[in-house]
């Protein structure tokens, strides 16, 4: 299904952007493929990973750089790198045996979209926001609900290009659906 979901999303994407999927890259040509970076790789990890490479940091066309508006999918390239910078903003934060958080996207700011795996095998898509000092937000209570919500996004014209060429959002919208898809999560309805 999340396989699925991610080939849905980025058709998606690149019916907005058609250079976006060319943008992203193969993962043939990588250094390291996500399975030789991590020694267990998450389902939704597998989808996003499978057959690109993500965007780099310093793309040339910063209008290709979003996968949501703000964030980049990580390059497999700095993979590890983008790994250690999450670790230490998770310093302070108490972790369980068994809890699993990965970078997902990433922005300049050094926030993150993490896959998270309480130790109770729960999977979650949360942020991490520098200012929030390690503190996990839920964004959608499975990877399912997330790569679900972020194609209706796109199908209800909350994403949208910008005069400039910028993947952009209407903030209202966003909510409006996010709440619809996510009623569960708190985030989607403060």
């Amino acid at each position: 299904m999340l396989s699925e979901q991610v080939k849905q999303y980025l058709n998606l994407s690149s019916q907005l952007r058609p250079a976006y999927i060319p943008s992203l890259g193969s993962n043939k040509e990588v250094a390291s493929s996500i399975n030789e970076i991590l020694p267990e790789v998450p389902p939704l990890l597998k989808a996003l990973y499978d057959g690109i490479a993500g965007t780099r940091r310093d793309a040339e066309d910063q209008t290709l750089m979003d996968f949501i508006p703000g964030y980049r999918l990580i390059h497999l390239d700095e993979y590890r790198q983008e790994m250690q910078q999450l670790s230490e903003l998770l310093i302070d934060r108490k972790q369980e045996n068994g809890e699993l958080v990965l970078p997902l996207l990433t922005n300049y700011a050094s926030d993150y979209i993490c896959y998270h795996r309480s130790k109770e095998g729960v999977e979650q898509i949360c942020d991490l926001l520098l200012a929030d000092h390690g503190d996990l937000e839920v964004l959608h209570a499975s990877p399912e609900k997330f790569m679900e919500t972020l194609c209706a996004f796109y199908e209800q014209n909350v994403y949208y290009l910008d005069d400039e060429g910028y993947l952009d959002y209407d903030l209202v919208r966003e909510g409006e659906v996010g709440a619809v898809l996510n009623p569960d999560v708190a985030y989607w309805s403060s």
